[in-house]
C-alpha cells in the first residue's frame, strides 16, 4: 500500500469497480432464462422471486443451477477484479497477491467490502428491472468465496452437502454462511492467515444483507400483478 492511498488513481478506481459491480449484479439471470425459454416474466411466475429457487420451480432443477452459478459468478467477478487491481495499483504483482489470498485490510479490504455489498445491491434493485430484483443470497455467496476465500471454500463442501440432501438453495446458502463466519471467526480468534476482527465482522454484512432482504421479500404480499 502507498503511504497516502487516498490519492489519485484511488477515487476513479473506487467509482469504476462500484459501478461495474453494482451494474454486474444488477444482471437478472432467472429473469432472461425465464424469457428466453417461456417468454413471461419470472416475477409473475411462482413466488415472484428472481432466484435460483424460483427459476428451478418454473423452469426446472437445471435451470436453477444455471442461475445459482451465474449469479454466486456475479459477486465472486466484482471483489476478484477489484482485488486484482487494488493489488496493481498497490504497486504489488497483481497475479502473485491474488494467487496468494492474503487476507485483505485497510483500503483493498474496504474497496473489496464496498464492490460486494454493490454487487449484492444490484441483484436485489436492478437498474434493468427497476429495482425490482431477488434477494442477493447467491451474489452474497460469491462475494465471500473471493473475500475470504480461506473461510469460504471448506464452507462449501457440506453446504453442497445440505443442497444434495435438502434440494434447497436456501438451507445451502443459508449452510455456507454459517459455515464461513464461524471458520472465519475461528481465525480470527486464533490469529492465523492474517484473518482478524475486522475482517470477519466486515464480511458478516453480506449475509446480514441477504438475510434482511429474504425475510423482507418473503413475507411481503405481492401486489397484483407481479
Amino acid at each position: 500500500m502507498p503511504p497516502n492511498p487516498i490519492t489519485w488513481p484511488w477515487p476513479a478506481l473506487a467509482a469504476a469497480l462500484l459501478l461495474a459491480a453494482y451494474l454486474l449484479g444488477s444482471i437478472p439471470t432467472a429473469w432472461l432464462l425465464t424469457r428466453r425459454r417461456l417468454g413471461a416474466d419470472i416475477r409473475q411466475l411462482g413466488d415472484g422471486n428472481i432466484g435460483a429457487e424460483n427459476a428451478a420451480r418454473i423452469l426446472g432443477s437445471q435451470a436453477g443451477a444455471i442461475v445459482t452459478a451465474v449469479d454466486v459468478g456475479k459477486g465472486l467477478a466484482a471483489v476478484l477484479l477489484t482485488r486484482l487491481l487494488t493489488a496493481a495499483v498497490s504497486g504489488n504483482d497483481a497475479v502473485s497477491s491474488f494467487l496468494s489470498m492474503p487476507a485483505l485490510t485497510g483500503l483493498p479490504l474496504l474497496l473489496a467490502l464496498l464492490t460486494g455489498i454493490a454487487a449484492v445491491s444490484g441483484h436485489c434493485w436492478p437498474v434493468w428491472l427497476r429495482g425490482r430484483g431477488g434477494r442477493g443470497a447467491a451474489t452474497a455467496a460469491g462475494v465471500l468465496l473471493a473475500l475470504i476465500p480461506c473461510a469460504a471454500l471448506p464452507a462449501a463442501a457440506p453446504a453442497l452437502a445440505v443442497l444434495y440432501f435438502t434440494r434447497s438453495s436456501t438451507r445451502c446458502l443459508a449452510a455456507f454462511f454459517i459455515g464461513t463466519i464461524g471458520l472465519s471467526a475461528v481465525y480470527s480468534g486464533f490469529q492465523v492467515l492474517g484473518y482478524t476482527w475486522l475482517l470477519t465482522g466486515s464480511a458478516l454484512l453480506l449475509p446480514a444483507l441477504a438475510a434482511a432482504m429474504h425475510f423482507q421479500r418473503k413475507y411481503r404480499p405481492r401486489a397484483p400483478g407481479t
